[in-house]
């Protein structure tokens, strides 16, 4: 046995056993017994048996056992002085360890707190009120939340809760009363980082307007807080939500660009612009660990193609993928982020150079080895998309091609404008003019595509089994294949092309069952929107409560909101674009009544509640305070959700599809159940075409 096997062996076995204690507990007495059960097997195969086959279970099982006691060490219970608290207001004080993310709407950071000698991660979402910072000491006091998983907009459960394990938070906290006692905490190293990103951006929006300075932000910086919900649906949509991601693939574009620039030079000055390039793009996120593995994604990827040997490489992506998950064992389950970096990694290093073979007719060699990159990229990482994120962007690749070749330049030259601009704004003018330019067709490009009928569809099924067997099919055509049949290197590619077409094949036919399952829907909500009632008015209930009021989760007190039309309105009236602004009367004391009735503190930052109408005024509602209450955005089902239900009721009636009388009851009674049957493509449509707040 070869040191190379062992050293595969020991990585996956590793992994596999990382991956098989994230999802099983295993408790320490199971992993001593297996353990003295292993090395006996290990003394047997060496000292008796002297065979390799046995050597081989050894050592994987033994690598195995090693990943499930890193996982278990890693796995800290949440502090049960604070698991008692859940639901309740608290007192905590903590140090901001991580840099706030600061959107129009609120601030987010993590909070280690040191209360009750409990060192535990709680993320704060808050009110844009004040500034903070890393290092800040707060004293906080909120009602304590445990996080809760949620549905994306593909239908897919987002496992929330690991997700934000993995950086050790148990639970959050919304909109709670921050104080600030002392500032300048934390590492020296990481808060002068911190500032210089601070002051990078702030050259950035100086130098180009918006929306174009938040793309550009995206790019260089991995910022996407400022981006609108219908800029980021765009993204979305088109496959291009990478490119404004703290990503490897990013980092090795602009590098690669660097070192064909300085290709005049000596090759290890080439060389080492680009590791330059590679480091300051971690320097400029501040460090984080996310940038941090993009950066040794990016470092393998520029070796491979310096050196040609993909095979060494290979074995150091392996190295620093298990050194990864040795650090954070959360990260390989739980992280999409790595495991779609990993992912990627593996398809540039591995398919990009089999794929430039065939695009030769391509003459200029850097857009030649971009679009091979793209290409590569896109085939192996799909099945996983479909899997984990249930979005199948059907101009992925010609969006990917139209745009990514002017990235990197576009990255340069926002680099130059913020370091310009951080001097002088005079010096960032002329770079910020030009990468506007660039940024403008970016962002046109982006719209155009996403704006194709059908541009993008939802899978929200694509079993995992199938997805581990195309993965299988892979390694054996990269890998065995080629190490078997040496000579034939040049038709892998067409048989890369047998998973590509299962892939594809699959989406289509779990697509087919996804689209039989929304006629069933659409079936259910017809009938649900037009009863046997439906002809006879809405009467809404009385009002019997006008103080001490409670919402139901995403639904008001009966008592205090039953709901209030206008008897008068017709669907002719409300069918009529612009009605809802003549009719909208809600005034600043009525909205502050509303909040009062329901114990919650007035004013409330912008997005995290709203006063809404509980029968939309689209819909025939009155302004009566029998029809207010103030619905959160957070946690969700929330008014955002609400918001697409009211565009699509009132869509329904105005086509003819549903009675208005039988929509302003069914809100009322259950505008979730209308929710859930809403199929996903409508809601998406919806969410694209308002940006998610219609504010109806």
């Amino acid at each position: 046995m070869t040191r190379s096997n062992i050293f595969y062996l020991t990585c996956f076995g590793f992994a596999i056993g990382i991956l098989w204690r994230s999802f099983f507990q295993v408790g320490f007495q199971t992993i001593f017994f297996f353990g003295v059960l292993y090395i006996l097997i290990i003394l047997f195969a060496l000292l008796i048996l002297k065979k390799n086959w046995e050597i081989f279970i050894s050592i994987f099982l033994i690598a195995f056992l090693f990943g499930i006691v890193r996982f278990q060490l890693a796995d800290t219970p949440p502090s049960q002085i604070f698991e008692a608290e859940i639901g309740k207001e608290v007192s905590v004080s903590g140090l901001i360890v991580d840099e706030p993310s600061q959107s129009e709407n609120e601030s987010k950071f993590t909070l280690k707190t040191n209360t009750h000698e409990a060192n535990t991660g709680i993320a704060i979402f808050s009110k844009n009120e004040e500034k903070y910072k890393y290092g800040d000491q707060l004293e906080i006091l909120g009602m304590l939340e445990k996080p809760k998983n949620f549905t994306t907009d593909q239908g897919l459960e987002f496992d929330y809760l690991n997700y934000l394990r993995k950086d050790g938070i148990f639970y959050t906290m919304h909109n709670p009363q921050i104080s600030i006692i002392s500032s300048g905490h934390g590492n020296i190293v990481k808060r002068f980082l911190f500032a210089t990103k601070e002051r990078f951006d702030l050259a950035i929006v100086q130098a180009i307007p918006a929306p174009e300075s938040a793309l550009m932000g995206g790019l260089t910086l991995g910022e996407r807080e400022s981006f609108s919900e219908s800029l980021r649906q765009a993204f979305i949509a088109t496959g291009l939500i990478h490119i404004v991601a703290v990503s490897g693939y990013n980092v090795t574009l602009v590098a690669g660009w660097i070192m064909k620039i300085l290709g005049f030079l000596p090759i290890n000055f080439a060389i080492g612009g680009g590791i330059f390039t590679i480091f300051l793009y971690v320097i400029m996120t501040g460090g984080a660990q996310t940038a941090i593995r993009a950066g040794v994604m990016a470092s393998l990827v520029l070796l491979a193609q310096i050196t040609g040997r993909t095979y060494h490489v290979g074995r150091a992506l392996v190295l620093a993928g298990a050194v990864m998950i040795l650090i954070n064992p959360f990260i390989l389950a739980f992280d999409v982020s790595f495991q779609l970096s990993f992912l990627a990694t593996i398809a540039v290093v591995y398919l990009t150079p089999l794929i430039e073979k065939y695009l030769l007719f391509i003459k200029w060699k850097s857009l030649r080895n971009i679009a091979a990159m793209t290409v590569a990229a896109y085939i192996f990482v799909l099945p996983f998309i479909l899997y984990k994120i249930g979005n199948l962007s059907l101009v992925a690749l010609p969006a990917n091609l139209a745009i990514l070749p002017l990235i990197p330049l576009t990255m340069i030259l926002g680099f130059i404008t913020g370091f310009a601009g951080m001097i002088s704004p005079i010096l960032g003018f002329i770079p910020g003019k030009i990468s506007y330019a660039l940024l403008h067709y970016e962002l046109w490009a982006t719209n155009l595509f996403a704006h194709i009928p059908f541009a993008t569809i939802a899978i929200p099924y694509f079993p995992f089994a199938l997805v581990i067997l195309i993965y299988a099919i892979f390694i054996y055509i990269l890998f065995l294949k080629h190490i078997k049949a040496p000579e034939k290197k040049t038709s892998l590619l067409l048989l890369l092309a047998v998973p590509f077409l299962i892939t594809i094949s699959a989406a289509g036919f779990f697509y087919y069952q996804h689209y039989k399952s929304n006629q069933t829907a659409r079936t259910e909500l017809e009938q649900l929107l037009s009863t046997q009632e439906s002809k006879n008015k809405f009467e809404p209930n009385e009002r019997t409560k006008s103080g001490g009021c409670k919402v139901n989760g995403p639904f008001p007190d009966r008592a205090c909101t039953p709901g209030a039309v206008f008897p008068d309105a017709t669907v002719e009236q409300i069918c009529v674009k612009g009605y809802t602004k003549t009719v909208r009367n809600v005034s600043t004391a009525l909205r502050k009544k509303v909040f009062e009735e329901y114990d919650i503190e007035y004013p409330q930052p912008r997005g995290a509640y709203e006063v809404d109408h509980l029968v939309p005024l689209a819909l025939g509602g009155s302004n009566d305070i029998a029809n207010l209450f103030p619905e959160s955005a957070k946690p969700t089902p929330g008014f955002h959700e609400k918001d697409v239900v009211e565009v699509f009721l009132q869509q329904e009636v105005c086509s003819g599809r549903a009675a208005l009388s039988a929509s302003q009851r069914q809100i009322v009674t259950d505008w979730l159940a209308v929710y859930e049957k809403i199929p996903l493509e409508e809601i998406q449509a919806i969410k694209k075409k308002y940006g998610g707040y219609t504010n109806q």
